[in-house]
């Protein structure tokens, strides 16, 4: 009862008003053109019909009721005899009323039924997004401190007895995994900035080439591994957060090298189709059935995992890519090219489009 009592009072926004009218309208033209053809004898059912598809397409319960009475005085009024008079003395009248009130009670609570489910399966799936991803962060914070620890404790206790080069070893390995603490932590802000902007970001027209170049120049400052770029001899401007997709290319590549054991990427930018395709592809070992799968879906376990955590969980880094290609108005999909290696495209839309929520 007291959900019934929440819809009763929920006012229809504005979208739904509209379509309310709009389809009362449309069955009104209808209806008056069936009567010059066949008589009244489907007017009812015309009307009975735009009740069903009011309230299926329309919040709560209110726009089904107004759309109920309405058809009913309409049906009464204008395609009931005597013609553009209301006769409420009529038995058809309250039959068509009781039938047309029953039909958007009925479809109403079904509709209302359905998305109520719909948030609540929405809702366990968020929950269980964000599960995976609080798991492949703890799995992967877990693996670099364990190896700083691990540095640390050698070169306190064996300080003495380390060479030069003993000692620079360790505190490399210390620096690297310092490293990737700093990448993770940059994934975890950048999940949080796309939820804090509640699926929107800010675009602006950006030099796809310069963005490509900026990540390239950070990749190789870490990386010593050879980056072949083709990009279009004209200037090619992108709606975009620069940031975020900047972020996007460093992180596949960099996949590329610490998962996929590359030793080349090549990097190429193209227009298909009014998108700006990117491509990123590698000569390492690729992509398996297995993983294929669950790449964007924020956690899976490397196969490498099973001797131990000695790699980072490349799932939370490639849903923080498709986070970001998604609120973009894009799309990511990876697979292997026919060497063998793993191949990444996305897509941006060289256009501005309207965000929806």
């Amino acid at each position: 009862m007291s959900r019934v009592k929440k819809y009763l009072t929920d006012l229809p926004d504005v979208k739904d008003i509209i379509f309310m009218i709009c389809v009362l309208a449309a069955a009104s033209i209808v209806g008056l053109f069936l009567v010059q053809i066949r008589g009244d004898c489907y007017v009812q059912l015309l009307f009975i019909l735009c009740v069903v598809f009011i309230s299926r397409f329309t919040n709560g319960y209110l726009c089904g009721l107004i759309a109920s009475l309405a058809g009913t005085l309409a049906v009464n009024y204008a395609f009931t005899y005597p013609y553009f008079k209301l006769d409420f003395s009529a038995a058809d009248y309250t039959i068509s009323f009781v039938v047309m009130l029953t039909v958007s009670v009925i479809i109403g609570m079904t509709t209302t039924r359905l998305k109520d489910q719909n948030k609540i399966q929405a809702e366990i799936d968020r929950e269980k997004l964000s599960g995976n991803i609080l798991r492949a962060i703890s799995h992967d914070i877990r693996t670099p401190l364990t190896s700083i620890s691990g540095a640390v404790d050698g070169i306190i206790e064996n300080r003495s007895k380390l060479d030069e080069d003993q000692l620079m070893s360790l505190l490399y390995d210390v620096r690297d995994e310092a490293d990737r603490l700093v990448k993770m932590v940059e994934n975890i802000l950048t999940i949080t900035r796309i939820r804090e902007q509640t699926g929107e970001i800010t675009k602006t027209p950006e030099a796809a080439e310069e963005i490509i170049g900026e990540a390239v120049r950070k990749f190789r400052k870490n990386k010593s591994i050879p980056v072949e770029i083709e990009i279009p001899a004209e200037l090619m401007m992108i709606p975009m957060d620069p940031f975020l997709i900047e972020h996007v290319i460093l992180n596949i590549m960099e996949n590329s090298v610490i998962h996929g054991g590359a030793t080349l990427i090549s990097l190429s930018l193209a227009e298909e189709n009014g998108n700006a395709v990117f491509r990123i592809s590698d000569n390492g070992k690729g992509i398996s059935k297995e993983m294929a799968d669950k790449l964007f879906t924020g956690y899976f376990l490397h196969a490498d995992e099973k001797k131990g955590d000695t790699k980072m969980n490349m799932g939370i880094g490639l849903s923080v890519c498709s986070a970001i290609i998604s609120v973009h108005g894009g799309s990511i999909s990876a697979g292997n090219t026919p060497e063998g290696g793993a191949e990444f495209t996305f897509t941006l839309l060289l256009a501005e489009e309207p965000q929806a929520e």
